[in-house]
C-alpha cells in the first residue's frame, strides 16, 4: 500500500516546548503556563499574567502529566497525550504506521493565533524555544519526521534571523498568516523575510491563522478567509517575480476556493492592465501598478504555487484536471480532532481519481515543495 508523505500535520504545545532545556533564560519566569481556571479539567496556557486564559485549538493538552478533558474525551482522532504532544518521535511515528504516513512536516496549534503576548521580545523567545523544541524531537527520527520553522512576523528583521537559524537546525519551511494585523504580508516592512526565505531555500506555506485577540464567534471565519487573503496578495503583488526560485503554499483550507480566486486574481490583474493603459493608475481606488509577470494559473502550472486539500474535497477532480496533478499536498492534520482518520487510505479508495495523479497528491508533491529527495 502507498505510504503519503504528510504536507501539514500539528502538535500540540505542551508544557516541555517551553521547558528550561529550549526557553531562553532571560524570559524563563514569563514562560507559558498552562492553567485550569474552573477545575474542570479544559486546560488553557496563561502567557506572561495575561488577565484572559489563552487557548487555540486542542492545546494544551495535559498539566503536569494528566490529559486535559478534551484529550481524553478525542482519544480516537488526536491518539494519547503523549503522541498528540509529540513527547518523542516514536510516538508519534506509531500512529503514523496506523495511518499509512510515511513522512510528516509538523506545524503549530498554539501558535497559530498571533501574537501571543503583548510584548515582542517575550514573541520571539517563544518562537524560538518552540523551534528548538521541534528539531530536538524531530531529530530523533530525521527521515520521518520534519519542521517548518514559526516566526514572529511583528518584527521581520528578527524574524529573518530566526529562518536562517533554524534552516542550519533542520528546517524544511517557514510558516506564515495570511494577514499579519492591519498589514498585507507584501507590505514593504515584510521584506526581510521574503528576502530570508528566498535565500535560504525554505518554501513558504501559509497556513490558517487568527489574530489572538479575535472574538470566538469570528475565529473560524477569520482563520480560513486569512488563507485567500494571502493567496490574493501573493499572486497580484509581484512578490514572485521579486523573488524567482520561492515556492508558497496555501494549506488546510480545502480545494474548493482555487478555481474563484484564481479567476478573481485573474481579474484583478487584467484590470490593472486596463487601467494603466488609460492612464488612470495612482487615482482613486487604482493605486496598485505592479503588473505580475504572469497570470495566477501561469505561476501554479510553473511550479511555484501549491495547494492544500482535504480527502473528501468534491472539487478535487476538477482542480486536478484543470491545474494538473502537481499543485496539491497531502495533509493529515494529525492530531486535530475534526480530521478525517487514516485519509491516506481514504484516498487511495477513490474510484474518480486516476492512479498515477494519486502518487502525486500523496507524496510527489509534498517532496517537490519542501526540496526532499523523493522515494
Amino acid at each position: 500500500m502507498l505510504q503519503a508523505w504528510d504536507a501539514d500535520g500539528h502538535v500540540e504545545e505542551w508544557e516541555g516546548t517551553f521547558s528550561d532545556q529550549y526557553f531562553d533564560p532571560e524570559f524563563q519566569d514569563r514562560r507559558p503556563v498552562v492553567i485550569d481556571p474552573d477545575a474542570a479539567g479544559f486546560l488553557y496556557w496563561k502567557i506572561d499574567s495575561r488577565p484572559e486564559p489563552f487557548k487555540f485549538g486542542g492545546s494544551p493538552t495535559s498539566k503536569g502529566g494528566v490529559p486535559s478533558l478534551e484529550q481524553r474525551n478525542l482519544s480516537q482522532w488526536r491518539g494519547s497525550a503523549e503522541t498528540a504532544e509529540f513527547r518523542t518521535a516514536a510516538v508519534r511515528t506509531a500512529l503514523m504506521d496506523d495511518e499509512h504516513i510515511a513522512l510528516q512536516v509538523n506545524y503549530p496549534t498554539m501558535l497559530l493565533a498571533w501574537p501571543v503576548a503583548p510584548d515582542p521580545a517575550l514573541n520571539q523567545a517563544i518562537t524560538r524555544s518552540y523551534n528548538n523544541w521541534m528539531a530536538d524531537v524531530s531529530s530523533q527520527d530525521p527521515d520521518r519526521m520534519k519542521w517548518v520553522t514559526v516566526i514572529d512576523p511583528g518584527d521581520p528583521k528578527a524574524a529573518a534571523k530566526e529562518i536562517e537559524r533554524t534552516k542550519e537546525m533542520g528546517s524544511v519551511g517557514v510558516m506564515m498568516i495570511g494577514v499579519v494585523g492591519d498589514k498585507r504580508i507584501d507590505d514593504s516592512s515584510m521584506e526581510p523575510i521574503w528576502a530570508a526565505a528566498a535565500e535560504t531555500g525554505l518554501p513558504v506555506a501559509i497556513h490558517p491563522g487568527v489574530a489572538s485577540n479575535t472574538p470566538g464567534a469570528q475565529l473560524f471565519e477569520q482563520f480560513h478567509f486569512s488563507v485567500l487573503i494571502g493567496f490574493d496578495t501573493i499572486v497580484t503583488s509581484g512578490l514572485l517575480d521579486r523573488y524567482p526560485n520561492l515556492r508558497v503554499s496555501f494549506l488546510e483550507t480545502s480545494c474548493q476556493w482555487v478555481d474563484f480566486m484564481v479567476w478573481r486574481a485573474t481579474e484583478q490583474i487584467e484590470t490593472i492592465i486596463q487601467r494603466r493603459e488609460a492612464g488612470l493608475l495612482g487615482r482613486g481606488n487604482f493605486s496598485r501598478s505592479h503588473v505580475p509577470e504572469l497570470m495566477p494559473e501561469e505561476y501554479i502550472k510553473a511550479g511555484r504555487l501549491y495547494f492544500g486539500y482535504e480527502a473528501t474535497d468534491a472539487m478535487l477532480p476538477h482542480v486536478i484536471d484543470r491545474f494538473g496533478p502537481d499543485p496539491w499536498l497531502y495533509a493529515s492534520d494529525i492530531p486535530h480532532a475534526h480530521r478525517l482518520l487514516d485519509s491516506t487510505n481514504y484516498i487511495l479508495e477513490r474510484e474518480d481519481i486516476g492512479e498515477e495523479a494519486k502518487r502525486k497528491i500523496l507524496v510527489d508533491n509534498t517532496a517537490r515543495f519542501y526540496g526532499l529527495p523523493l522515494p
